[in-house]
């Protein structure tokens, strides 16, 4: 049993469990919890049974329905593919997070980034220091960044703004200057 790779991207968790279902069960028997519980190995059944490991046998589904249904989540989906059983938990709440495609960026932009990841804000003045360019041209960058949805800016107008990467693209910057970092070590 193992969880699929996608899991945070697609806001799901995938059990995925290789094997089939023991035959005759199928998954619509599972969702109308109209099966006898059958077992393919019956002796560590008996073992983790008397280990008080294992509940009872054919309450597994029922539960983890009752559980997503008193979390207000919605029912798991259970499916079978590609030799495998597979059980999916969506989490609407969850906000996607977006891609950051570095493509669309400058080479001020993409350090601006990182540097703001690393010290939690930015200020126009830092930028312009950081990326030896004009107060002016600062200024668009950080526009652009706002446009493109990465950063948002904390306070009207002034000396007291100052700019900080948006909460649902933070993990996407955080792989990113991971990845960075393994690439160059100082």
């Amino acid at each position: 049993m193992y969880l699929s790779n996608d899991c945070l991207e697609n806001n799901r968790v995938d059990i995925i469990n290789p094997g089939e279902l023991l035959r005759p069960l199928k998954v619509s028997e599972i969702l109308k919890d109209d099966y006898i519980p059958k077992s393919r190995n019956k002796i560590l059944v008996e073992v983790l049974s008397k280990l008080k490991i294992m509940d009872k046998r054919g309450t597994g589904f029922l539960r983890i329905r009752e559980a997503m249904k008193k979390s207000n989540l919605p029912n798991p989906i259970f499916e079978e593919r590609q030799n495998s059983f597979v059980i999916s938990f969506n989490n609407p709440a969850i906000e996607k997070i977006p891609k950051i495609d570095e493509s669309k960026l400058n080479e001020r932009q993409k350090k601006a980034v990182e540097y703001t990841y690393n010290h939690k804000k930015i200020k126009r003045e830092e930028y312009s220091k950081l990326c030896e360019c004009s107060i002016k041209t600062a200024f668009n960058d950080l526009d652009d960044l706002i446009k493109k949805n990465i950063f948002e800016r904390v306070g009207k107008t002034g000396k007291y703004t100052y700019y900080i990467i948006k909460s649902n693209v933070q993990s996407n910057v955080q792989s990113n200057v991971q990845s960075e970092q393994d690439d160059n070590p100082r």
